[in-house]
């Protein structure tokens, strides 16, 4: 599985202005809104209430930084993410109860099968990969994220 196929430089980004869990979720999910080959024309709330129904099920901040807010939709057209970093951290009500400072949201089509559950198996792997996560962390070019992601 190739992160490559799923992101795009365009939707990576370096600070998030949001401060609530379901704000911090809208502020990344309206990066797809650059373009619209993400979400079905005038299915971004559809797409924002399914994230949101998702992450009432139980959280998605995962333990080490780390948080995944993801979701199925019909109003998406392909599998895609965004990922942004906040060296500060956003309280996102985490495992480990520790700020989140990576962010991983991925949204898929309804019809999906495995593709969106394989890129949420890549992602977890950072936890067990500290150096890579410190260097995400850290990081502020767009380019180096990629290459750290792609590396996973």
């Amino acid at each position: 599985m190739e992160i490559k196929n799923y992101l795009s430089l365009d939707n990576i980004v370096f600070k998030i202005k949001a401060d609530k869990k379901e704000d911090i979720i809208k502020e990344l999910l309206e990066n797809f809104s650059k373009n619209d080959d993400v979400i079905e024309e005038g299915k971004f709330d559809v797409v924002l209430n399914d994230l949101y129904e998702r992450e009432n099920l139980s959280s998605t901040g995962m333990q080490d930084g780390i948080a995944i807010p993801h979701a199925k939709s019909s109003g998406v057209k392909k599998v895609s993410m965004v990922v942004a970093i906040d060296k500060d951290g956003k309280d996102f009500a985490s495992l480990d109860e520790k700020k989140s400072k990576v962010f991983f949201l991925v949204v898929a089509p309804e019809s999906t099968k495995r593709e969106h559950l394989d890129i949420l198996s890549v992602i977890s792997k950072l936890s067990f990969e500290e150096e890579k996560l410190e260097k995400l962390i850290n990081s502020t070019d767009k380019h180096e994220v990629f290459e750290i992601l792609e590396s996973l």
